[in-house]
């Protein structure tokens, strides 16, 4: 957090002439890459830029979880929600600039559900090693569906099939069914 700015230097501030706020303005926005970010959706784009970033974002995922090569390395349900962390991030900052609180909900079931529907195979093979992964899927699982109830209504029938998808993979995953409950997580969602 920034420290607070006394009102006399606010004052001066506003006082300034116009051409040295605007060099100063610039000059400060330049050095915070977020608020660059913010301001150029605000200032420059529209909602067919955001939904274009947020297809952008499940394209990535799908690419990443599908790629053939993923299950030729040595990985792990650790690993894989390690490549699920990395795009929450993603997801994290697209909502931050975006305020595309839609393309929140749809991206993070979506990235419940990738690693299910493309990496199967490591999941289960491996499910001595997946009490991480499977507690980060029904944190997550658990945001959607707090996110939902904030959420409008008349969207909720967009959202029906991949939620409900995602609660079923949890569901059928043994260390993730365990979790269910824990999380507070229904084993299907009524609109």
């Amino acid at each position: 957090m920034g420290k607070k700015i006394s009102d006399e230097l606010k004052t001066a501030i506003i006082e300034m002439p116009e051409k040295e706020k605007d060099k100063l303005l610039i000059r400060l926005v330049s050095k915070e890459p977020l608020l660059m970010s913010k301001l150029k959706h605000q200032l420059l784009e529209d909602e067919v830029d955001m939904e274009q970033q947020r297809d952008k974002i499940m394209q990535q995922m799908a690419d990443t979880f599908s790629r053939e090569g993923f299950a030729t390395w040595n990985h792990t349900p650790g690993l894989v929600m390690m490549v699920m962390r990395d795009f929450s991030g993603d997801i994290t900052n697209h909502v931050k600039i975006t305020k595309d609180k839609y393309g929140e909900i749809m991206l993070l079931t979506r990235l419940v559900n990738m690693p299910f529907r493309e990496q199967l195979d490591i999941l289960v093979e491996k499910q001595s090693r997946a009490g991480k992964f499977a507690a980060y899927a029904c944190r997550k699982a658990q945001i959607v569906l707090h996110k939902l109830k904030k959420f409008n209504r008349d969207y909720y029938l967009d959202f029906e099939k991949e939620v409900n998808e995602m609660l079923k993979h949890l569901q059928y995953y043994p260390p993730s069914e365990k979790l269910m409950g824990e999380h507070g997580l229904p084993k299907h969602w009524e609109i």
